[in-house]
């Protein structure tokens, strides 16, 4: 720590008082930006011209002006002194229509049940969604036609639908023939969400990009869950991740983009829009030449070639010279939102060289050395590793003179700035944002309808997307339209 001290010695520090900076401000807060809203897209296939250009996505369509639901509770999960049932419910709170007592169901018809009159019988005797039914009649009928009797459908329900709520999400998601959930547990319940949700049927003519849009949410889901890489869920990990409830909230929202953890439409149009706009080969690969290009070549070389060898990837397999779309979704994710613990750790494990859990002097040092180099090269006024150590120090407070670990960064009072320090080691552009940062911007930051960084760039991302993307459309209508009239001059002409 002889460094610190000697830099504290050296420098003046002047810390920073968003505060008392505010109180000089304009007292009138700043007008909440609006979205903007989107045209409905056509029904046809894309043509070729829209393939090859920037975005190649249908913009979502225009979303109601109605008052969102409010959401429904979760059913108590957990009863304490239920006479050592666990995780079973308990007799006092059953399901709806299928309490754990036998009691019997409501009057079934004589004959099987097809998958459309079984959809309209039973969509009121099963407490999850809609686009969950023909995951269950796939598992009660063997084939399409085979239809599904009332003792079939009592003895699931008996068997089935008396655990928790998460405990049946999970039951009925994955394979019967996995203990645990895998990344294709999800595909028949997204794919059955992608023909029932009103949001998303403007994609029904779009084949390719609703597999996208699957590999999206998967990607999502594990980014956020599977912390450790293992490549399946646990129950546990599910309930940590809050994905049931994700699931509760995309079966009543009907603007899938309200639904902004894993499933808004908006937030895949974002991601795959530059993950598109780097793969210029169109192999569905990012190599390491079109990662540099990512945020306006803010990124260094060095912390590049981190991420390609020792960044965190969807499948566990680093492949040192590529990554793939869903290895691409994991990286943005934690470079546009470093405040949350998955994006943390995620940095974290790529800036420790030398993998000892602490990130010390020598690891801070080596990385910012090639920052300095690149505000050099850029006339920028370059801040001593010592001023920008200080700074950095005062912002998290390690608890430890060996260096900073992760806990650090997860402070309570640390999560507002922690990407602070990354942005310092790594990110040019960001880096010297935060140092001119405007603290009335971050003022109104704070007082936004955001919960996070993430959720605050989609939506100013896509809004500028779909901004550019119509500008493009409307000069290729005056395009055809100067076409026509000139067609028409020539005729004229010819005629006389």
């Amino acid at each position: 720590m002889e460094i610190i001290e000697q830099a504290k010695s050296k420098v003046n520090r002047v810390k920073r008082d968003d505060d008392s900076s505010l109180a000089s401000s304009p007292d009138s807060a700043r007008k909440r930006r609006k979205k903007i809203t989107s045209p409905s897209p056509t029904s046809s296939p894309l043509p070729a011209s829209v393939l090859h250009s920037r975005n190649p996505l249908p913009l979502s369509p225009r979303r109601s002006p109605s008052t969102p639901k409010p959401h429904k509770p979760l059913p108590t999960f957990y009863t304490p002194n239920s006479g050592g049932m666990g995780r079973r419910r308990s007799q006092s709170a059953p399901l709806p229509l299928l309490p754990t007592t036998l009691d019997p169901l409501p009057p079934w018809p004589s004959h099987p049940l097809l998958y459309p009159e079984f959809s309209t019988h039973c969509k009121d005797l099963i407490p999850l969604p809609s686009f969950y039914l023909p995951k269950i009649y796939s598992l009660l009928s063997p084939t399409p036609t085979d239809g599904v009797t009332e003792s079939q459908f009592e003895t699931f329900a008996k068997t089935n639908l008396i655990w928790s709520l998460d405990e049946i999400y999970y039951n009925l998601t994955k394979s019967p023939s996995s203990p645990h959930l895998l990344p294709s547990s999800f595909r028949p319940i997204l794919t059955s969400l992608l023909s029932h949700h009103p949001g998303l049927t403007f994609l029904s003519s779009h084949t390719d990009f609703q597999q996208k849009y699957i590999d999206t949410v998967i990607a999502r889901i594990f980014y956020e869950c599977d912390e450790e890489g293992l490549g399946y869920l646990t129950r546990r990990m599910c309930r940590k991740g809050k994905v049931w409830e994700a699931f509760e909230e995309v079966g009543r929202e009907e603007d899938i983009n309200k639904v902004l953890r894993f499933f808004s439409y908006e937030h895949f149009y974002v991601l795959y829009c530059r993950f598109w706009e780097l793969d210029l080969n169109r192999d569905y690969k990012i190599t390491k030449p079109d990662l540099l290009k990512y945020g306006d070549h803010s990124l260094s070389n060095l912390i590049v070639e981190r991420i390609f060898t020792h960044a965190r990837r969807f499948n566990g397999i680093i492949n040192p010279d590529e990554m793939c779309y869903e290895d691409f979704i994991f990286f943005m994710l934690s470079e546009e939102n470093k405040q949350s613990p998955v994006s943390v750790k995620y940095w974290f494990d790529i800036l420790d060289v030398d993998g000892d859990g602490v990130l010390n002097l020598k690891d801070m040092k080596s990385f910012y050395n090639v920052q300095s180099h690149r505000m050099q090269c850029l006339g920028h006024e370059v801040v001593p590793f010592e001023d920008v150590l200080c700074q950095m120090y005062d912002l998290i407070k390690p608890k430890s003179e060996v260096g900073v670990v992760v806990e650090d960064f997860l402070q309570p009072e640390c999560d507002k700035v922690s990407g602070a320090l990354f942005d310092a080691l790594f990110n040019l552009n960001k880096y010297l944002q935060f140092e001119s940062r405007d603290p009335f911007l971050e003022r109104t930051k704070r007082e936004d309808e955001f919960d996070n960084d993430w959720d605050r760039y989609a939506c100013v991302d896509y809004n500028r997307l779909a901004m550019e993307e119509e500008q493009r459309e409307d000069d290729r209508n005056q395009m055809e339209i100067e076409w026509e009239g000139g067609e028409g001059d020539n005729n004229m002409n010819i005629g006389e």
